[in-house]
C-alpha cells in the first residue's frame, strides 16, 4: 500500500479566498465555512480544555442562521456552557418539569415500528449500561410487551440483575416525563446535572439524535444541499460508538441533517464520523494527542504542537489553513 502524501497546508490562491469571502460564515483570518459548498455540512472540532473550543462551537451556532435563515439549530450541551441570546432551553435535571421519550415511534413505514425501535433503543441502553446478552435481551422483550400493553412479568434472576441496573437510571426521573416541544429555531438542551448518574447524558443524547434522524427521513430528501436542521454536540466522548451519530455522519446530509462534534481527545472521535465530515477544525490538544492527530487530520506535528488558544488548524474537503478563531464573546460585541 502506498503511504498518504507528506500532510501540508495548501496556499490560498486569490480566486478562492475570494470566493470564500463573499459567501460562507467567517470562522477566523482568511477562512469561511460555508456547508453548502462542500461535499457535505459535518464537521468536527477538537480541541483541549482552554483551548478556544466552546468559543468556536458557539460561534458556529451563533452564525448559522444569519448564513441559513430557515435553519434549526439543536445543541446538545454535556457541561452547560453553550447558551446562546434567544434559545429555547431545557434543563433535564431530577427537579426539571421536561425529559426525554426513548421509546418515541420512528413512523417511517419501511423502517419503522414498535419491534425495530425496540431493538433500537435496548441496544443504546446495554451500551451505555454496560449490559449482557441475556440483560439485553430481556430488556428487549420488555419494550415490545410495552408497546403491546401486556405488562412485564419478573421472577427470574436475570430480571432481578436488570433491574438493580436500570435502577438509579430510571429513578432519575428524565424518562417518565413529557418532552419538550423542538419546534423553536433554537433549542438547546442541558444534560450537565446528568453526568452524576453513569450512562444517563449518553442514553439523553442517543435518544435526541435518534429522534433527530428519524424525523428528517421522514421529511425526504432536499433539492440542493441547504440543511434544515444542525445538531452540535460538544463532547462526542458520551456517544463515541454510537451507530446513530455514524448513520447520521453518513446519511443524514440527503435528508437535511448535519452535525457538529466535538471533543477533547482524538480517540473519541470515530473513523466513520471524521471520514464522513468536511470540516475538520483543530484547535490546541495535550501533547499526548500531538502523534494521533497529526497521523488522523494530516497536518504536522510542529503546527499542531505550536498552536495557541484560538489557533485553528483547518481543513475543507482536502484544503487546509491555519487562522485565528474569532470568538463568539467578541462576535457579540460587533
Amino acid at each position: 500500500m502506498k503511504p498518504l502524501p507528506q500532510a501540508r497546508l495548501k496556499p490560498q490562491g486569490k480566486a478562492t479566498e475570494k470566493e470564500r469571502s463573499h459567501s460562507g460564515i467567517f470562522l477566523g483570518e482568511k477562512c469561511y465555512w460555508n456547508p453548502a459548498n462542500l461535499r457535505n455540512g459535518h464537521a468536527v472540532v477538537l480541541g483541549t480544555s482552554g483551548s478556544g473550543k466552546t468559543q468556536t462551537l458557539k460561534s458556529m451556532a451563533y452564525e448559522l442562521p444569519s448564513l441559513f435563515p430557515e435553519i434549526k439549530v439543536i445543541l446538545i450541551d454535556l457541561h452547560g456552557d453553550l447558551g446562546l441570546p434567544n434559545e429555547v432551553c431545557y434543563r433535564l435535571d431530577a427537579e426539571s418539569p421536561h425529559g426525554l421519550n426513548p421509546l418515541v415511534l420512528d413512523l417511517d413505514p419501511r423502517g419503522g415500528g414498535p419491534d425495530l425501535q425496540s431493538i433500537g433503543i435496548s441496544s443504546i441502553l446495554r451500551k451505555s449500561l454496560k449490559m449482557g446478552d441475556n440483560q439485553q435481551g430481556l430488556l428487549l422483550n420488555c419494550f415490545i410487551s410495552c408497546y403491546e400493553n401486556r405488562g412485564v412479568e419478573d421472577g427470574c434472576k436475570d430480571s432481578e440483575k436488570l433491574l438493580l441496573k436500570m435502577a438509579a437510571t430510571f429513578k432519575y426521573g428524565i424518562f417518565s416525563k413529557p418532552q419538550p416541544s423542538l419546534d423553536f429555531p433554537l433549542v438547546r438542551f442541558d444534560l450537565s446535572a446528568l453526568a452524576k448518574v453513569p450512562g444517563l447524558s449518553a442514553i439523553a443524547a442517543e435518544t435526541l439524535l435518534k429522534q433527530l434522524l428519524d424525523s428528517h427521513k421522514l421529511q425526504g430528501e432536499i433539492k440542493d444541499k441547504t440543511p434544515r436542521c444542525y445538531v452540535i454536540l460538544d463532547e462526542c466522548k458520551e456517544v463515541k460508538s454510537s451507530d446513530t451519530l455514524a448513520r447520521i455522519s453518513a446519511e443524514a446530509r440527503k435528508f437535511g441533517l448535519c452535525a457538529v462534534v466535538a471533543s477533547q481527545r482524538d480517540a473519541h472521535i470515530s473513523g466513520e464520523v471524521l471520514a464522513n465530515s468536511s470540516l475538520k477544525l483543530v484547535l490546541a490538544v495535550d501533547e499526548t494527542e500531538i502523534a494521533s492527530v497529526k497521523k488522523r487530520f494530516r497536518f504536522s506535528e510542529t503546527m499542531i504542537a505550536s498552536l495557541q488558544p484560538l489557533e485553528a488548524l483547518v481543513r475543507m474537503d482536502g484544503d487546509g489553513m491555519k487562522t485565528k478563531i474569532l470568538p463568539y464573546y467578541l462576535r457579540i460585541k460587533q
